[in-house]
């Protein structure tokens, strides 16, 4: 874990008047129309968007090749002009050009990176290897076409240079497991998570507040990933867990299944932290956006009311 000093580097804050670059590392929109809408969303705040390609090639389910996908990341993180980098979409794509990514660029021209699902294996690896502040929060083509309905000014709050740390979701969460804890908040999609155990590009765990939300995996599926955070030692070394969304999961009708929540009990249980669910943050139209790296706070009384707080800002 990286020790709570200068060790991490917290990009610049954002405006309405930014300027923003926009990548496609993963894949590419679902919808034609959705990109040129989010990128309209973006411009009519005020923000300079820059592309990283005029036109994204979808190939298979990426957003182009892996050598385009590279190297538009690894010129838009180099370009000292942008004071943040929003992801198109996740999908998937990430993983693939993972192990060539410079993440040196982003030392030198600090910048904040934000996008959640497939993106996660991004941040965490930005994290591990510069420990660059980043966001899990809205995408180009997914969220920005409709910001008023995604909640996408909870984002705009959150990294500005005006926000105050506090508590992250007004709505609050429900306490699985009572307990407080303190530490560094790291997470994101758990599939990704766990393809990133056992490579180097993935952050101590050590300390951490760990979130996680997932999309379109069954509990039985679920229970397989948290098996492999199980017995790699992840759980026993996080200092807290708070669940968000776990959409998509429903079984096939007549099919032996337990419940997602049966399957967490199971895992959460006898780890002696804290755990709280309910954090509205995932594969969902309205959500939180959360940052990676920052230190926070979990509270989950005997009471069923939990709550996730920030003790700093994602920004410098």
């Amino acid at each position: 874990m990286l020790p709570v000093s200068d060790s991490r580097i917290f990009p610049p804050s954002l405006s309405r008047s930014s300027r923003v670059g926009v990548i496609a590392p993963a894949s590419a929109p679902r919808d034609t129309s959705s990109l040129p809408s989010g990128l309209a969303s973006l411009s009519s705040m005020g923000m300079d968007v820059q592309l990283g390609r005029e036109t994204i090639e979808q190939v298979g389910y990426l957003a182009g090749n892996d050598q385009d996908r590279l190297a538009e990341l690894h010129e838009m993180a180099a370009r000292e002009d942008l004071d943040a980098l929003f992801c198109v979409r996740g999908g998937y794509g990430v993983l693939r050009i993972l192990d060539q990514v410079d993440f040196s660029a982003f030392e030198s021209a600090p910048k904040m990176l934000v996008g959640y699902s497939d993106i996660t294996a991004l941040q965490l690896a930005l994290f591990k290897h510069t420990g660059m502040i980043s966001v899990s929060g809205p995408m180009v083509a997914v969220e920005w076409p409709d910001p008023e309905a995604a909640n996408c000014e909870q984002f705009l709050e959150l990294v500005s240079e005006s926000y105050q740390p506090g508590r992250l979701d007004p709505v609050g969460q429900n306490t699985m497991i009572a307990g407080e804890a303190e530490g560094l908040l790291l997470g994101g999609n758990l599939s990704l998570i766990t393809r990133l155990i056992g490579s180097r590009h993935m952050p101590s765990l050590k300390g951490a507040i760990l979130f996680l939300e997932e999309v379109g995996e069954t509990p039985y599926r679920v229970d397989g990933l948290l098996a492999q955070l199980q017995l790699s030692g992840v759980l026993d070394e996080v200092a807290g867990i708070v669940l968000g969304g776990f959409t998509g999961s429903d079984v096939s009708p007549g099919k032996p299944t337990l419940t997602m929540n049966e399957v967490f009990e199971d895992y959460f249980s006898d780890l002696g932290i804290p755990v709280a669910t309910d954090l509205r943050y995932g594969h969902f139209p309205e959500k939180v956006a959360v940052p990676i790296g920052v230190r926070a706070r979990l509270t989950a009384d005997s009471s069923g009311k939990a709550e996730l707080s920030l003790l700093e800002r994602p920004t410098s």
